[in-house]
C-alpha cells in the first residue's frame, strides 16, 4: 500500500454574471452586482496517504442545500473516480454571496458552480505530489461576539450590537487554526484557515462579495503562500457573529486583512512534515425533532404575527414575536418581511395537517470525521452554536479537533438543551422562514439533539482512531 502523503490543489473563480442571480429566493437578502468586493471563487485541496484519498472543496457562497450539494459531489466523483464519501463540499458562509439554487428550480449558478468545481477537482488530483503538512493555532480576541444574549426572564435576545455581546460573557472560539502543506522542496502547495465567526459584515443589499474570508485567504495566497490556493472553513459559531455586525464591505475588508497579519506569521513558523496518518470515515446521526404544534396553537401564532405586521403602523418600534426580536433600527417594511414568513410557516403547517400529511421525528445528518496525525476535522451540515464545538474539543481524544459547519447540506442550527429551552430565531423560529415539508427541516431540533450530536462525533473519533491499522 502507497504510504507517501501526497497533495495537490486548485481554484477557479465562480463569479456569476448578472443573468443567473437570483435575489427573490430570499425576500430579506441578496447582493447587488453594481459593486464587486472579493471575487469569488472555488479552492481545492486534494490529499492521499495509505490508500485513504480526500477532495475537500471550499465554496465562497453562503450555503448549499443537500439535494445540491449531492449534485456537486457526484460531478466531482464522476470527475476523479473517488467515492462520493471522500468528496466534501463546504461553504465559507458570506453572506455577500448569491444562493446556490436547489435541482426543484431553474438552477443555473449551481451549473456554473459544478463546472468550476469539476475543473478545480480534476487539475487538483492530477497535481497530487510528494507532500508534507503541518497545522499551528493562535487566539483572536475582539474579532467576534456572541449574539445570544440571556435575559432574566429565561428568553435570550439576538443582539446586533457587538459590545452588549462582548458585555454578556456568552462563549466563543477563539481558535484561528492554520494548516499548510508543502512540497518536499518546501514550496506551498495550499494553505487552510478555520475561524469561528460569521462573514457577515454586511447583512442588507450588499455588493457581492466573498467578505472577510476572501480577503483574508487572498492576502495570505499572496503574501505567505506563494500565489498557492488558501481554504477557509466556517467554524461552530451558528451564535457567533464579526465584529463589526451590520458593517460596511470596508469592514469586510479590514477584518480580513487584520486576521491575515495574524494568521501570516502564524503560517510561516509551520514546520511541514509527512503527517503518519490519514484517517476518514462518515456516519448519520439521527437528531430528534419538536413535535408539530397543535392547530390551536399555529392560530394563535398567526394571529400573533397578523398582530404584529398591523400594530407596526401604529407602533414602529415595535420587535418582539415569539420569542424573537427584530433590529430597533429596521425600518417597518423590514419588520414587516421578517415577520411575514413566521405567519406563512403556521399557515402552510396548518393546511399540511389538514391534508395528513406527516412530519418527520428525527432530522439525519451526514458528519464526517477526517484525522491528520492528531488533528480532528469534523465536517457536519448545519451551523452548531458554539458551546457545541467547545465541547467536542474538549472531550474529544485527540490533541485538537475543529468543527466544520456548512459542509455537504444545510440543516440549520443546533444548541444546547439551555439553548433550545430559551428559544431565540436559531433554535426555535429560524425553520419558520421557510416553506415546511421542503428540504429544510421543518421543525426545531428537541431536547437532547445537541447530546447525540456530540457523543455521535466522539464515538466516530474513537472508532477511527482504535480501527487505525
Amino acid at each position: 500500500m502507497e504510504r507517501t502523503f501526497m497533495a495537490g490543489a486548485a481554484s477557479g473563480s465562480i463569479m456569476p454574471s448578472p443573468q443567473v442571480v437570483d435575489n427573490s429566493s430570499d425576500p430579506q437578502l441578496g447582493v447587488r452586482l453594481d459593486e464587486v468586493g472579493s471575487p469569488l471563487e472555488v479552492k481545492v485541496l486534494a490529499l492521499s496517504l495509505g490508500g485513504r484519498s480526500l477532495i475537500l472543496v471550499a465554496l465562497d457562497t453562503f450555503t448549499i442545500q443537500q439535494s445540491s450539494a449531492d449534485s456537486l459531489r457526484g460531478a466531482v466523483t464522476a470527475a476523479t473516480g473517488l467515492a462520493r464519501g471522500n468528496v466534501l463540499i463546504s461553504c465559507t458562509h458570506s453572506h455577500s454571496t448569491p444562493s446556490i439554487e436547489s435541482l426543484d428550480i431553474p438552477h443555473p449558478y449551481l451549473d456554473q458552480v459544478m463546472a468550476a468545481t469539476v475543473d478545480a477537482a480534476g487539475r487538483a488530483w492530477e497535481s497530487r505530489r510528494p507532500a508534507c503538512f503541518g497545522h499551528g493555532l493562535t487566539n483572536v480576541v475582539g474579532a467576534s461576539f456572541n449574539q445570544r444574549v440571556h435575559l432574566p426572564d429565561g428568553g435570550v435576545k439576538f443582539t446586533r450590537d457587538y459590545r452588549e455581546g462582548l458585555a454578556s460573557g456568552r462563549p466563543i472560539d477563539p481558535r484561528l487554526s492554520v494548516l499548510r502543506v508543502d512540497d518536499h522542496q518546501g514550496r506551498t502547495i495550499a494553505g487552510w484557515l478555520r475561524f469561528a465567526a460569521h462573514p457577515a459584515c454586511v447583512i442588507f443589499d450588499p455588493p457581492i462579495s466573498a467578505e472577510y474570508p476572501g480577503y483574508l485567504t487572498s492576502r495570505l495566497s499572496e503574501t505567505v503562500a506563494g500565489g498557492a490556493p488558501f481554504l477557509y472553513s466556517f467554524g461552530a459559531a451558528g451564535d457567533v457573529n464579526c465584529v463589526p455586525m451590520f458593517g460596511s464591505e470596508s469592514d469586510a475588508r479590514k477584518l480580513g486583512l487584520n486576521l491575515a497579519a495574524m494568521a501570516g506569521p502564524l503560517f510561516e513558523s509551520i514546520q511541514t512534515r509527512p503527517p503518519r496518518r490519514l484517517l476518514a470515515g462518515s456516519t448519520i446521526l439521527n437528531l430528534p425533532l419538536d413535535p408539530v404544534p397543535t392547530v390551536e396553537t399555529l392560530d394563535r401564532e398567526m394571529e400573533l404575527v397578523d398582530a404584529f405586521i398591523v400594530g407596526l403602523d401604529k407602533e414602529p418600534s415595535a420587535v418582539w414575536l415569539l420569542g424573537s426580536n427584530a433590529c430597533q433600527k429596521w425600518t417597518i417594511e423590514r419588520k414587516k418581511a421578517w415577520a411575514r414568513p413566521m405567519g406563512q410557516w403556521c399557515r402552510q403547517t396548518k393546511k399540511s395537517i389538514a391534508e395528513g400529511r406527516s412530519f418527520p421525528t428525527i432530522w439525519p445528518i451526514e458528519i464526517t470525521v477526517v484525522i491528520i496525525d492528531d488533528l480532528g476535522l469534523l465536517f457536519c451540515p448545519g451551523e452548531t452554536l458554539t458551546q457545541i464545538g467547545l465541547d467536542i474539543a474538549a472531550r474529544s481524544c485527540l490533541a485538537e479537533t475543529l468543527v466544520i459547519s456548512h459542509t455537504n447540506g444545510w440543516s440549520g442550527y443546533l444548541g444546547t438543551d439551555e439553548d433550545r429551552r430559551r428559544g431565540g430565531y436559531e433554535t426555535a423560529n429560524w425553520h419558520r422562514m421557510f416553506q415546511p415539508m421542503k428540504e429544510i427541516r421543518p421543525l426545531s431540533y428537541a431536547l437532547g439533539a445537541a447530546e447525540v450530536m456530540i457523543q455521535g462525533s466522539l464515538g466516530l473519533i474513537e472508532r477511527l482512531v482504535e480501527r487505525e491499522p
